[in-house]
């Protein structure tokens, strides 16, 4: 493995950079055998990746980041959890391309009142025409979920799964639990009041669509997510006193599941409302 990386100084408060790194994984075996009959072995992963940004800071009032990236992956180590037979089978993925950039804004409009914002785009598929995965487990011999990817109807010898009658093509799929979009923001406004801060705070968390699993269905996913904090105390060199709300929309989305014979889903934390007091010494 080995990196390279260079950084330029455009002006005292602009910077330009770019960095170059190939990375490694080492072969990988899936050796527990509770629910089947052989060893999954995964080989060896190789990456490349390239880097080129800009970092600015103007005035101390205001920062700016933005980054693009892209990555090349040689046989990408995955793990195909659950199916039929609840079972987790290592597979590589001959590519895996992935694309994307990320943002970051920090403002102090004035000083009493300090904005954030972060956004990113992340497109991180699979390219892979042999690449399959079993698809969910069945009740009564019918299947729990709705698998979109193409059946395999003749499977190629050398495949590692227990059930060869439910196997699927994940060629172009988006990696599992990666979002194409993310965003966040923080907002925090601090007023001085005796020897301390009377403050708000603000943050929100928002994701795009999520598939839970290597292969695609219309049940394993989650189209998005939004979660927002609210923070309101007073605030001293010793204490912090504060009451807080999280996911204050309340919004219920699932966030994994567990595909082997039902369609049980975890999902985020609900609506949490409370009270804090914090001492330092």
């Amino acid at each position: 493995t080995w990196d390279a990386s260079a950084l330029y100084e455009l002006t005292d408060d602009v910077n330009v950079f770019a960095r170059v790194a190939k990375g490694y994984r080492a072969p990988s075996i899936q050796g527990r055998l509770a629910f089947g009959r052989t060893n999954s072995i995964a080989n060896s992963e190789k990456t490349m990746s390239y880097e080129v940004g800009v970092k600015a800071q103007l005035n101390n009032a205001l920062r700016f980041n933005l980054t693009g990236y892209l990555v090349r992956t040689k046989d990408l180590q995955l793990s195909a959890v659950g199916g039929l037979n609840n079972v987790t089978t290592l597979i590589n993925a001959k590519k895996v391309k992935g694309s994307g950039f990320e943002a970051e804004l920090e403002a102090r409009p004035i000083d009493a009142l300090t904005l954030t914002i972060g956004v990113s785009y992340n497109n991180a598929k699979i390219s892979d025409a042999a690449a399959f995965s079993n698809g969910c487990g069945t009740v009564n011999n019918v299947p729990v979920c709705t698998v979109t990817d193409p059946l395999i109807r003749t499977i190629p010898s050398g495949i590692p799964f227990v059930d060869d009658t439910r196997v699927y093509s994940i060629n172009g799929n988006q990696l599992p639990q990666a979002p194409k979009f993310t965003a966040n923001w923080t907002a925090r406004y601090g007023v001085p009041v005796g020897n301390g801060e009377v403050y708000a705070f603000t943050d929100w968390a928002y994701r795009s669509k999520i598939n839970f699993f290597l292969y695609e269905s219309v049940e394993f996913n989650d189209r998005k997510l939004l979660e927002g904090g609210l923070r309101l105390g007073y605030k001293t060199d010793k204490f912090d006193v504060a009451a807080f709300a999280r996911n204050i929309t309340n919004d219920a989305s699932a966030v994994s599941g567990i595909d082997f014979n039902n369609l049980t889903a975890m999902v985020n934390e609900p609506r949490i409302w409370g009270f804090e007091v914090g001492v330092k010494f």
